[in-house]
């Protein structure tokens, strides 16, 4: 079962005080919780201290935010005011917002084509928005979710809507005056290509700066991934020096992940940058893909399952694409997983990583709080269920000592796996079916008792 110390209620902390609050009385009645939130606190202390002064110290994203996006459902062409209000009741009757999916984000195309003539505040397309965004965040706030909106560093948006160059202060008090929780900043039309460094980090910084002197408390997530090459590693937006922690609460390592090629790119490239990733600041290789039809784009049922797998072994920011007027049972089953959603929302606040690969086969695995591991069993193959074994060499990167009985857990059966006990050191065989699905299991101490 899940709880607060290992998911906020409603989504997101918005600080460290209340996820201290909130976790107490919680972590008072259980020493493993109690242990979990100490490393947290550890974590995030860490986590603060590396930034420095140049960072969105703003006390947001101690875990990943969830939520949904409007690009991958309904992009420039289905984008308005009623898709947007239908896919927030959506949202609270199929129980997700109560899970924790709370942020809902309005993506490109929500803009009018002209700024304000007097004031060059940017507007909202009235045809699209006719109420505006303001009232549209007030209908959200008062349905417990909290509102996310979109720009660009550059001059136009990358569907040639007014960009934020040269209007970072103005563009972050109108988010802030509206009661935006959540700005994207995207990458396209910059002044100088998407990947001047130094431009980049400038002018992503500036709309940091801004949003920081806005008033209001906004997370702020850096999308690189405007005008590049669909095969792109933008890993450096979390390994130089000006990234990371120190400019945003989430940037994208990879361009946009919109078939299984690009998004099984954005996962590898994000299990390399494990360390670069904690509480206030996650690594991002882009939103959800839903197998649900008619959304702009999707993926195949066992595909999206293991992306929503692998995402929350590597910590990411957990966005839905899928149709929400179309959501079916299987979408809705899998982004509902409790048990998986809590690797997640893990407070240990530790990414995960690769631990073992092969030509057809990938294994997964992340720490979490207490001692536990989760993994992720891959099966690429196309000929058939295969064996993927976890052996001495995977066995090493998880830290248990050899001989360590553990109970293994299904989290999508919820039940002891098909093979309920390993012991650290000895192959661990699991039967995955073909085509890029995957078996998620979860690892905990039986006793301290070793096998010898």
């Amino acid at each position: 079962s899940s709880s607060i110390c290992s998911r906020p209620r409603g989504g997101l902390y918005g600080g460290q005080s209340e996820c201290m609050a909130a976790c107490r009385e919680s972590c008072a009645a259980s020493p493993s919780r109690a242990a979990g939130f100490a490393q947290t606190l550890v974590a995030l202390a860490f986590s603060v201290a590396v930034r420095g002064a140049a960072a969105l110290d703003n006390g947001l994203g101690l875990l990943p935010p969830m939520g949904y996006n409007t690009w991958n459902a309904l992009g420039c062409e289905f984008l308005d005011e009623a898709a947007v209000r239908h896919a927030a009741e959506m949202l609270i009757h199929s129980g997700l917002r109560d899970l924790g999916y709370t942020y809902i984000n309005i993506d490109d195309c929500w803009q009018d084509r002209m700024r304000e003539p007097t004031t060059g505040a940017l507007r909202p397309d009235a045809s699209r928005f006719p109420s505006g965004i303001q009232a549209l965040g007030e209908y959200l706030h008062k349905r417990g979710f909290k509102l996310g909106i979109y720009t660009d560093r550059g001059s136009m948006t990358c569907q040639g809507l007014p960009g934020s160059l040269g209007h970072e202060e103005l563009d972050a008090r109108t988010f802030a005056s509206w009661g935006v929780d959540y700005l994207k900043e995207d990458n396209c039309h910059s002044s100088s290509g998407p990947n001047d460094k130094d431009a980049a980090f400038s002018q992503f910084g500036k709309m940091r700066d801004a949003l920081n002197s806005s008033g209001r408390r906004i997370f702020f997530d850096v999308c690189g991934g405007g005008d590049q090459l669909p095969l792109a590693n933008l890993s450096y937006y979390a390994t130089d020096e000006r990234g990371a922690g120190r400019l945003a609460n989430s940037w994208r390592i990879a361009a946009d992940c919109i078939d299984p090629y690009t998004c099984a790119r954005a996962g590898l490239i994000s299990a390399t940058l494990s360390a670069k990733a904690g509480p206030g600041g996650f690594n991002n290789p882009d939103m959800l893909l839903g197998a649900s039809p008619f959304s702009v784009r999707r993926l195949s049922r066992e595909r999206s399952r293991t992306q929503f797998n692998i995402w929350a072994i590597l910590m990411a920011p957990l966005f839905l694409g899928a149709n929400m007027k179309e959501f079916d049972l299987y979408d809705l089953q899998t982004y509902s997983n409790g048990e998986v959603l809590a690797v997640n929302q893990d407070v240990l606040v530790r990414q995960g990583s690769v631990l073992a690969e092969s030509l057809f086969s990938i294994i997964w695995g992340r720490e979490l709080a207490g001692g536990d591991w989760a993994l992720v069993f891959q099966n690429d193959g196309l000929l058939g269920p295969g064996n993927i074994t976890c052996d001495s060499h995977c066995w090493a990167r998880l830290g248990f000592p050899t001989g360590t009985r553990l109970s293994v857990r299904d989290l999508w059966l919820h039940a002891p796996a098909e093979q309920p006990e390993a012991v650290a050191g000895e192959d661990y065989s699991v039967t995955v079916p073909p085509f890029g699905a995957s078996a998620m299991l979860r690892l905990s101490r039986l006793s301290d008792a070793i096998i010898t």
